[in-house]
């Protein structure tokens, strides 16, 4: 399946959770359930699917995809704190503006498009792409902490008890050691992996708020360039000098093209920072991102 053959229903079932919460068929408040249920079991069964019945004989070299999700993290962050300094904008604003930088849309976005595009072994290298984006969020919390204050304690309990981590790691151990999980717990799985597409999309399309993009229409453009165009080709440059090819280097590239994060949005408000300006970021380089992956992923 070629990617706009993909990417056309995803955006499809935005637009429908997004008019679902204008017509007050869903509420706003409905995308917690529905994240609830995405979080917890759709994505964790997804990708223990993915890692159980991958080839990991080459885990080493798909180690490095998850690096190059740091590096780019890590730039775009740097740049999102750059150019806050330079317009500077008040301190919460600020770091509004680096974590949505930073962050990718590598889980809730990128999963579905990859999985429709690539297939299941393009799966597995989105998550360990996606890996990259769960330590940054680690970071990111950590660095938050030292930043505003908080409790050690709350981003060790979330990173700990983080569903898809457990995922990934039981999805690893029970590949590599050849575990025989029955007939019956693929069958379940499958049906909870199948769950996690609409409700994903669904739910993204309730989160997206368009209120607050008026106020905060340079940083989304700022935050929508260096995650849409600036990150995708310094990750295109990095599988260039790794040597990295086929289909670690397609979806390295599609991934490190996608939106900023959901999950920035989560870290704004456990901090308290410029919540409208995380969700003017989010909500523009989404729908920016529309148009642009499709051209991306033509070029790659």
């Amino acid at each position: 399946m070629n990617s706009l053959e993909t990417i056309i229903p995803i955006i499809v079932l935005i637009i429908i959770g997004y008019a679902t919460k204008r017509v007050g068929l869903l509420k706003p408040e409905d995308s917690i359930s529905l994240n609830k249920i995405v979080v917890n079991i759709a994505i964790p069964s997804l990708i223990f699917m993915a890692m159980y019945t991958a080839d990991l004989s080459s885990i080493g070299s798909l180690a490095e995809i998850t690096m190059i999700c740091l590096s780019v993290g890590a730039l775009g962050g740097l740049m999102g704190f750059i150019f806050s300094k330079i317009r500077k904008y008040p301190k919460k604003t600020r770091w509004s503006i680096t974590v949505t930088s930073a962050m990718f849309n590598s889980g809730f976005m990128g999963y579905p498009i990859v999985l429709g595009v690539f297939g299941a072994e393009g799966l597995v290298r989105a998550v360990f792409y996606d890996a990259g984006s769960t330590i940054i969020f680690i970071i990111f919390g950590i660095l938050l902490l030292l930043v505003f204050g908080g409790k050690y304690s709350t981003i060790a309990k979330r990173t700990l008890l983080f569903p898809p981590l457990w995922g990934i790691i039981l999805g690893v151990s029970v590949n590599l050691l050849h575990l025989n999980i029955g007939s019956m717990a693929p069958t379940i799985l499958k049906y909870l992996s199948g769950a996690a597409v609409p409700l994903i999309m669904m739910s993204l399309g309730l989160s997206l708020e368009m209120g607050s993009l008026k106020n905060y229409v340079e940083e989304a453009l700022a935050v929508s360039g260096i995650k849409l165009i600036l990150a995708p080709l310094v990750a295109l440059l990095m599988v260039s000098i790794l040597g990295l090819s086929g289909l670690n280097s397609q979806v390295t590239v599609t991934e490190a093209a996608m939106p900023s994060a959901m999950l920035a949005l989560v870290l704004a408000i456990t901090y308290e920072l410029d919540v409208k300006a995380a969700g003017a970021c989010i909500f523009l380089s989404t729908v920016f991102s529309m148009v642009t992956l499709p051209i991306i992923m033509a070029l790659i």
